[in-house]
């Protein structure tokens, strides 16, 4: 990887540092900046909303569709793009109770986590193959 001038959208500051970390270690020096060697990767982060699949009635228990999503584009530091818009997904059907709301919302959002993690590290991947 090379020098890259990350631009986020729809970003926590978690979100942000997670993914700056992540572009470090991967070898890439990451600048707040334009510069003349810099390539610009933007970034749009995407909550899809979650989609209930099945519903158990009287157990309480439901399915849920949880999905997010990545937008990126890579442009040379002269506009050029090197890579088009693409987006990544990552989606997970989990199963919550109604009856146990903390449980379901901690399980909700480890899984949430799970979804963002691997799409930063789905975008190394597809920067790292350029």
């Amino acid at each position: 990887m090379s020098t890259i001038h990350l631009v986020t959208k729809n970003f926590s500051d978690q979100q942000q540092d997670e993914l700056n970390g992540r572009l470090t270690r991967a070898g890439a020096s990451v600048v707040n900046q334009s510069t003349a060697d810099a390539v610009l990767l933007g970034v749009t982060f995407n909550i899809i909303p979650d989609r209930r699949l099945i519903s158990g009635g009287s157990s309480g228990r439901i399915v849920e569709r949880v999905a997010r999503s990545l937008k990126y584009i890579l442009k040379s530091s002269t506009g050029e793009v090197i890579v088009p818009a693409k987006t990544l997904l990552q989606q997970k059907d989990i199963e919550l109770d109604d009856d146990n709301l903390l449980a379901s919302n901690r399980e909700k959002a480890n899984v949430i986590k799970d979804l963002e993690q691997a799409l930063f590290k789905q975008l190394i991947n597809q920067l790292q193959r350029i």
